[in-house]
């Protein structure tokens, strides 16, 4: 018997094509990225049979766990997006054979963590990941202290609770036990308006066993003070409910974690990971604006990143590199269209947002915006319309951002902001035309 495939309607698809998509078309993508975690984690229990893994039995009794669970209790568990990016890097290293550097045995940690959730009654041998020494992560739970010369933990569940045995030590921990010097639950950030919910948990532990290399993301340590990240993207989240409805119920659908991270000198920093459908990764915004309009941003690239998951959009080929006017460096084919698509999400942003500005000055600013950034995915659109590699689901694409962000180059702006935006166009421009030039050997 051969299961069904996942499809997409034509309709989703020009929905998508034009920069959104809605709830629904984040339910379909959505459920497409859990049957492919689905296959990555059955993948996984195969590798570790395999390859004779030492956590090979502790991975078959928790793959099994949750595999008696409800399935919204199974999809949660597989579909935590640091559970999901582990899973396609940890079997991405076992079928090469590096099995030195992978750890599956964070499996028996996701499926207590599930056991805790599901109040399920659960008994697991849970091996310590050698690269982080003392510390005991549970998935979408917490972390907990433990002996640093400990290498497995015995974790017993019941009713909400667990009772860690690890080196000697008996430890009860569970998703509503206080946190005290040594169990500290991950926190979320909760914001419900306009009777759209958004919940993003702050799981940096688990974060931490990924293995691909995450330099463009540099995770922050710990996050002191939650307080502040609640402030701030409740405030974005009216917004966004308020102002910007379709692209609210996207985020309420599609996210379900932040990854925190240091923040650079200037601006924000922000990203998503191709492999952990649901997650958003930033810097904390300075305003509930700059949070909103990050939100924007990385949907984006979320929906597709999910979509080449069911369709390659560039034929294989040259490493042709391109301009792209928010890059300081060179792009690929595929990165461009990444961004022209992001910056589609952008500029709505700002088309709508310079309606809502009362303030004079920020009205200023939201117009500059909507144009600076209409123009620079136009242009790259232009450059995307042709190149020969792009496949026919790519093309639809890029034919269907093309004609949105030409009627939106027609409406009608103030002079002084059109400027401005011209302005930072050009000088982009010809700082990245210098850079170029001074690169090049004489």
């Amino acid at each position: 018997m051969t299961p069904a495939g996942h499809q997409l309607p034509r309709t989703v698809l020009d929905d998508l094509a034009a920069g959104g998509g809605g709830p629904a078309a984040l339910e379909l993508l959505h459920d497409a990225q859990h049957s492919k975690n689905l296959l990555l984690v059955r993948a996984l229990v195969i590798l570790t049979h395999r390859v004779d893994h030492p956590d090979r039995a502790a991975v078959e009794a928790a793959y099994h766990l949750v595999g008696g669970l409800s399935r919204a209790q199974r999809r949660a568990a597989w579909g935590h997006p640091p559970v999901a990016a582990w899973a396609f890097g940890t079997a991405s290293l076992l079928s090469r054979g590096e099995r030195a550097g992978a750890y599956p045995g964070l499996l028996a940690a996701v499926a207590a963590a599930a056991a805790v959730h599901a109040r399920a009654d659960a008994d697991l041998d849970v091996p310590l990941d050698p690269a982080m020494p003392g510390r005991l992560n549970l998935p979408g739970l917490g972390t907990l202290r433990v002996a640093r010369t400990a290498t497995r933990a015995r974790v017993r569940c019941a009713g909400g609770r667990a009772e860690v045995r690890c080196a000697g030590e008996r430890i009860e921990i569970g998703y509503d036990h206080p946190p005290d010097h040594r169990w500290r639950p991950f926190p979320a950030l909760r914001a419900t308006h306009g009777g759209l919910p958004l919940r993003l948990l702050l799981d940096t532990g688990t974060w931490r066993h990924v293995p691909v290399a995450v330099d463009a993301h540099p995770i922050a340590g710990s996050v002191r003070d939650p307080g502040r990240w609640q402030h701030r993207l409740r405030a974005a989240w009216l917004l966004l409910t308020d102002e910007h409805r379709t692209l609210a119920e996207e985020v309420s659908v599609a996210l379900s974690a932040l990854v925190p991270l240091v923040a650079p000198r200037n601006g924000v920093r922000s990203g998503t990971f191709h492999h952990g459908f649901g997650a958003v990764a930033m810097s904390l915004p300075p305003d509930s604006r700059c949070a909103a309009v990050t939100l924007a941003h990385e949907i984006q690239h979320l929906k597709l990143a999910a979509l080449t998951d069911l369709f390659p959009l560039v034929e294989p080929g040259p490493d042709d590199s391109f301009y792209a006017p928010w890059r300081p460096d060179p792009r690929p084919l595929e990165g461009l269209l990444h961004g022209a698509y992001a910056h589609l999400g952008v500029a709505g942003f700002w088309r709508r947002q310079r309606h809502v500005e009362r303030d004079r000055t920020a009205r200023h600013h939201a117009e500059v915006e909507f144009v600076r950034w209409t123009r620079a995915a136009a242009r790259t659109v232009r450059v995307l319309t042709a190149q020969p590699r792009l496949t026919p689901v790519g093309r639809h694409l890029v034919d269907g951002m093309a004609p949105v962000l030409d009627r939106w180059a027609r409406e009608p702006v103030a002079s002084a902001a059109a400027d401005d935006a011209g302005r930072l166009l050009a000088t982009h421009r010809a700082h990245w035309d210098r850079e170029r030039t001074e690169a090049r050997p004489a």
